[in-house]
């Protein structure tokens, strides 16, 4: 090991280790003794190389919390007269574009079929977007949520509770295959969902959302600020929901005004409608939806 003095002999022999005193020891240069200001335990300011920075270490503040995800599912929905459910983008608002026909269907009991191999939703949801930075870039998600802990059955006139619900199947989200999409592309037409499909198949191997039959359920819109799907650093989240959009889950419909309100409305089904030609097979496809069993 050297010593200091073999290291700077031009320092003499009287270096010492600690800070010495300018003046006080004529064989240290006043310049270097400028440059031992402080004790050897304090962080040296470079003032002079890095200037505006700070030598002296300080905490960092704690990074800002991700934003709050969806509720989770199962939760209970909020009052019916409240649709939005979380808010975390402020300004943005959403509307169901074919209210009155949800609400014509809610009022006689909506239902809605689900098979093994998936059943699209009729009414779909259907609406529109204001508020959205266009240059933003935003998901859209819906996903279906039980609205209570009971099982329910068609008792001739009306759907009452028969018991508890069963388990919790997988929860699963659909992703608006638009996504991520800016906001200006979003606002300029309604968004619709036209493609959700339910199924009662627990292995469903498609992304369908599973739902149990003979449960009711809540669909929830989802609008979530980020720049890709699996981005972790969202800007905001807004969940919304629609009392009129509440259905049973059901394997075959169990009310014969649904029957008639889904044949009339939709626009796939206009082969069954009663309009002359297709009034027996109407009449036939009617009679063998109602005389099924659940």
């Amino acid at each position: 090991m050297y010593h200091p003095r073999e290291l700077y002999p031009s320092l003499g022999t009287g270096y010492r280790l600690g800070p010495p005193q300018p003046g006080a020891d004529s064989s240290f240069p006043p310049a270097l003794a400028e440059g031992y200001r402080y004790p050897d335990l304090d962080t040296p300011k470079l003032d002079c190389f890095l200037s505006g920075i700070e030598a002296a270490p300080r905490t960092l503040a704690a990074p800002p919390p991700l934003p709050p995800l969806p509720p989770s599912l199962g939760t209970e929905p909020p009052p019916a007269s409240a649709p939005e459910g979380l808010h975390s983008l402020p300004g943005v608002s959403l509307s169901l574009e074919n209210q009155e026909l949800w609400k014509e269907f809610n009022s006689v009991g909506t239902e809605m079929i689900i098979t093994k191999a998936g059943r699209r939703m009729f009414p779909a949801c259907r609406v529109s977007v204001t508020g959205l930075d266009p240059e933003a870039r935003y998901l859209f998600l819906l996903d279906v949520v039980p609205v209570d802990a009971a099982r329910y059955r068609w008792q001739g006139r009306r759907w009452e509770p028969s018991g508890k619900a069963e388990p919790r199947l997988p929860d699963r989200v659909y992703i608006h295959p638009d996504s991520p999409a800016t906001g200006a592309h979003w606002m300029r037409q309604p968004v619709s969902f036209h493609r959700v499909k339910l199924t009662n198949s627990t292995l469903d191997p498609h992304g369908h959302l599973i739902l149990h039959s003979m449960h009711k359920y809540q669909p929830r819109i989802h609008l979530v600020r980020a720049a890709q799907l699996c981005s972790q650093h969202w800007g905001g989240v807004a969940s919304f929901r629609f009392p009129e959009t509440t259905f049973i889950s059901v394997t075959a419909y169990q009310n014969p005004r649904i029957t008639q309100l889904k044949i009339a409305a939709n626009p796939f089904a206009k082969g069954f409608r009663e309009n002359g030609r297709n009034c027996k097979r109407w009449a036939s496809f009617t009679h063998s939806v109602l005389s099924s069993n659940v």
